[in-house]
C-alpha cells in the first residue's frame, strides 16, 4: 500500500466519520418519508458562479437543490454524476423540476475557472449553476458539506488529479439536508424521493 492509498484512507475514515456525527446528532428518522437528515447544514460561503457573479448561501437559500462536488478534468464519476442529476431532473414532474436548483462545486479551483466551469455544465442541464473561487473560499464549502478531496500525483503521471468522495446532496429552502445519494442509487429512486418530497 502507498502512501497515497493510506492518505486516502486517512481522509475518508476522517470526513464519514465527522459526516456521520453531524447526521446522527439531527433529526433523523429512516422510517419518517417528511423527516429531515439534517437540518441548516452546509453553513456560509461566497464563491463566483458559473457567469462571474458573486454568490452566497442566501442566493439559494430559499430553493431546492442537487448539489454535487467534483472537477472538471475528472474523467469518468464528476460526467456520469452530472449526467445522473440531468436524468433525475428531467425525470420529474414539471412542476417538481421547474423547482430544484441543480448545481456543480469544483474541487479543484486551480485549474476550475469561470470560464471552464461555464464550458464544462453546458454539456448536462441548461439549469446548471457551476461555483468556484480561491483555494480558501473552496476549502471553507468543503467543510461545510463535510467533503473530502486531495490532490493525487505521482512519478507515473503528468498532470495531478484529484480523489474525492462523491455524493449527490439534496437540499431544501433553509439548508435543510433531506436525503444524501450514493453513486449507486437509481434514477428512478432519486426523482421517487424528491417527487415525494416537494409533492
Amino acid at each position: 500500500m502507498n502512501k497515497f492509498q493510506i492518505l486516502r484512507i486517512i481522509f475518508i475514515l476522517v470526513v464519514g466519520l465527522g459526516l456521520s456525527a453531524y447526521i446522527a446528532s439531527t433529526q433523523f428518522n429512516k422510517e419518517n418519508e417528511s423527516a429531515l437528515v439534517a437540518s441548516n447544514f452546509g453553513g456560509d460561503y461566497s464563491l463566483n458562479n458559473h457567469l462571474g457573479e458573486r454568490v452566497t448561501q442566501d442566493d439559494f437559500s430559499d430553493q431546492y437543490r442537487l448539489l454535487y462536488f467534483g472537477f472538471t478534468y475528472c474523467p469518468v464519476i464528476c460526467p456520469t454524476e452530472l449526467q445522473r442529476m440531468t436524468q433525475v431532473v428531467n425525470q420529474l414532474p414539471e412542476a417538481i423540476a421547474a423547482q430544484i436548483k441543480p448545481m456543480f462545486v469544483t474541487i479543484d479551483p486551480d485549474r476550475d475557472n469561470t470560464t471552464t466551469i461555464k464550458n464544462y455544465i453546458s454539456a448536462f442541464h441548461p439549469n446548471f449553476v457551476g461555483l468556484t473561487g480561491t483555494q480558501e473560499e473552496i476549502d471553507v464549502i468543503k467543510d461545510g458539506y463535510k467533503i473530502y478531496a486531495v490532490k493525487m500525483k505521482d512519478e507515473t503521471m503528468t498532470e495531478y488529479t484529484m480523489d474525492h468522495s462523491s455524493y449527490i446532496y439534496f437540499m431544501g429552502p433553509n439548508d435543510d439536508l433531506f436525503q444524501i445519494f450514493k453513486i449507486d442509487d437509481s434514477i428512478d429512486y432519486m426523482a421517487d424521493k424528491i417527487t415525494k418530497r416537494l409533492h
